[in-house]
């Protein structure tokens, strides 16, 4: 399987507006604590969230007060905390963003004033912390090894404020809210009524879920960042140029300046899809590739997409679901690795699957663009071009499992192990995904024959934990 991917990184920050804890908001709050659940924790003085600082990963990131980053709720990954009980009532409370990061005072630090970060969990009394619930759905977290509080200081509404440890005094500046991050329109979701999945005797919990619902409009650019433009055919000689959603920033001159889905080529559809759908623009091919770079990364678990494909019969698109590592930026592609979950094209082209199948392959960085690859062939009488789809992985440290429909059921399985002599596994390490539809190229082919193309219309997109 040829495929060269080749990401020209946008990290984009979001401004958003300060704004207190609305009802709206309140209506999520949650009086009980479930663990293994993920939950925004919002202070009850600045309506803001408890989030990593740039939404870091590493040991000794400040653990800091931001405004929530869909105003009174959060669907970033940085931002929501699942609690795990240790026993005697304490809780690790760990990062969804980076799972083994859990809350910790620096230095060990036992005195009033002392500063939070996330670091590794290793079972130490600083990392776990009680909820005690002070009523109407507020608790206040009080650790164990130093009997302090979780502190605002200064009671300060601002952002950016790295939060201490400080006697326990009841004030707002101490009183936290659990939220479930939900949200309506959008295209955001939550996973409140999502199954786990059992997959060899191992349950996985659905820890972070973009099912699309809501009114038509254009995606959460909280949750999706938006790649523009044509970088040069992206390394494979594509020709579209790739859109965000109108009145997105840097959005080229062929890009739709009002939302209409009739020539918005990247929107909510309002029947529970996201929809790519590649338009002729007076001569010009406009698409959408979509990426949670910086805003969510995932490590191990399943990830997977419910995908109805366009039609790739014909040369003309090239559309996938697949991820990079989230070190693009210090790791160069292809040593940051690549995993294309889904990647269809024609039948006439390199020996492409069309409608009939799928494509999945790792690039590392001997392997290259041609990769190490696995092909599906569905049962007759389906295809990937008439319904939905899941396709997925199951990931674990040194071990990629990648199926369509049954995670029980890999049809292409990788290790170490598989890579040539001297290669690198990159895949021990946070990926981000992405989703787009390629218009010519490498794979692509010739589009002499494309009009009106059918669209990748998305069901949802979710990622899952190991219990």
């Amino acid at each position: 399987m040829k495929s060269l991917f080749l990401q020209s990184s946008i990290v984009r920050s979001t401004l958003c507006l300060s704004v207190l804890l609305t009802p709206l908001a309140l209506l999520h709050a949650q009086d009980t604590l479930t663990p293994g659940t993920p939950y925004n924790i919002v202070n009850e003085n600045s309506g803001s969230c408890v989030g990593a600082s740039a939404q870091g990963t590493a040991n000794g990131t400040v653990l800091e007060q931001y405004v929530c980053a869909n105003g009174t709720y959060s669907s970033q990954a940085s931002q929501q905390w699942v609690f795990t009980s240790v026993g005697n009532g304490y809780y690790e409370i760990t990062d969804v963003n980076a799972p083994s990061e859990a809350w910790n005072v620096v230095n060990n630090g036992t005195a009033s004033g002392s500063l939070m970060q996330i670091w590794t969990y290793a079972g130490n009394p600083n990392e776990e912390w009680q909820a005690v619930a002070l009523g109407g759905g507020f608790y206040e977290f009080v650790g164990q090894g130093n009997g302090l509080c979780l502190d605002t200081p200064g009671d300060s509404t601002a952002n950016s404020l790295q939060y201490d440890i400080y006697t326990c005094n009841g004030t707002e500046a101490q009183a936290f809210k659990l939220v479930t991050p939900t949200a309506s329109g959008g295209g955001t979701g939550n996973c409140s009524a999502v199954s786990n999945i059992s997959v060899g005797g191992t349950t996985y919990t659905p820890q972070w879920c973009q099912e699309f619902n809501g009114a038509a409009g254009s995606p959460d650019t909280s949750v999706w960042n938006f790649d523009l433009g044509n970088n040069g055919g992206w390394g494979n000689n594509e020709v579209e140029v790739y859109c965000g959603p109108p009145g997105y920033p840097n959005n080229p001159s062929q890009c739709p300046t009002t939302f209409s889905t009739s020539t918005n080529p990247v929107y909510i559809d309002g029947n529970g899809h996201l929809v790519i759908q590649p338009i002729n623009v007076n001569g010009t091919w406009i698409s959408g590739r979509m990426n949670t770079e910086g805003t969510q990364n995932f490590q191990y678990g399943i990830l997977e997409a419910s995908i109805q494909a366009p039609n790739t019969t014909n040369q003309g698109l090239w559309p996938a679901f697949w991820t990079l590592g989230a070190d693009i930026n210090t790791v160069p592609w292809p040593g940051c690795g690549e995993s294309d979950i889904m990647e269809l094209w024609s039948p006439s082209l390199d020996g492409g699957s069309g409608p009939g199948g799928n494509h999945s392959t790792i690039h590392t960085a001997v392997t290259g663009g041609d990769g190490i690859g696995g092909t599906f062939t569905f049962p007759s009488g389906e295809a990937n071009d008439t319904a939905f789809h899941t396709y997925g992985i199951v990931w674990s440290p040194n071990l990629m499992e990648f199926f369509v429909d049954n995670a029980s059921t890999p049809f292409f399985t990788v290790t170490p192990s598989s890579l040539p002599s001297g290669d690198t596994w990159p895949f021990n390490a946070n990926l981000f995904t992405l989703l787009n539809v390629a218009v010519g190229g490498t794979l692509g082919g010739s589009t002499s024959g494309l009009s009106n193309p059918q669209p990748m219309v998305v069901d949802y997109v979710r990622w899952y934990t190991a219990q």
